[in-house]
């Protein structure tokens, strides 16, 4: 038995030649081993971040230790299967377009190196949303005024104002707590109150 030594490589082939030969002569290989490390995966990113626009979500994350690019995965279930819309990315941010507006989506990012790929980060949702300016619909019932606006506007604050019988529209808005996660809030009626109005505003 015969063992060769090689100095340390990176190698993904080898392949082994006969150089030579001698009359009556002849040699073989029976068993080829190969012995060595081949390193580790890459960490798993963290810092993934999405900020939601018009039908679109910008995506950015910290870098991983070791990697060489980044696999974006898209889902519209949270926790459920995550598909790669981005492979081998070698920046730290990704805009998705195309998207509907309205919408949640859930994303995680994988960081990849020649030795394979990390597990996914931890996932974030982002919620697209729509900015051409809508109407308010408004309706009553059971003594309470009901407003309501596209679901594609989740997102954008409802603000309110009463004013005095005879005074008209003033300046004195007031934005709703929570109106961004929703698309309808109702308010009881009140007859002392002149006026009710409301408008909707982004961001």
């Amino acid at each position: 038995m015969t063992t060769i030594n090689f100095p340390t490589n990176a190698a993904r082939y080898i392949r082994v030649t006969q150089t030579g030969s001698a009359p009556g002569l002849f040699w073989s290989v029976y068993e080829f081993n190969v012995y060595g490390t081949s390193g580790t995966a890459p960490a798993t990113p963290t810092g993934l971040a999405a900020n939601g626009g018009d039908t679109q979500a910008a995506l950015s994350w910290n870098a991983s230790a070791t990697a060489l690019g980044y696999n974006l995965k898209r889902s519209t279930i949270s926790n459920g299967t995550f598909s790669v819309i981005a492979s081998n990315l070698t920046m730290l941010s990704f805009t998705n377009t195309g998207l509907t507006d309205g919408t949640t989506y859930y994303y995680v990012v994988s960081a990849t190196n020649t030795v394979g790929e990390s597990t996914n980060s931890s996932a974030v949702s982002v919620q697209p949303v729509s900015m051409v300016s809508a109407p308010l619909s408004m309706g009553i019932s059971g003594g309470q005024l009901q407003l309501t606006w596209p679901q594609d506007h989740t997102g954008w604050s409802l603000q309110v104002q009463t004013n005095v019988p005879g005074a008209g529209l003033g300046s004195n808005w007031v934005t709703i707590p929570l109106s961004t996660s929703t698309n309808q809030m109702s308010f009881p009626i009140n007859l002392t109150n002149g006026g009710f109005f409301a408008r909707l505003v982004y961001p």
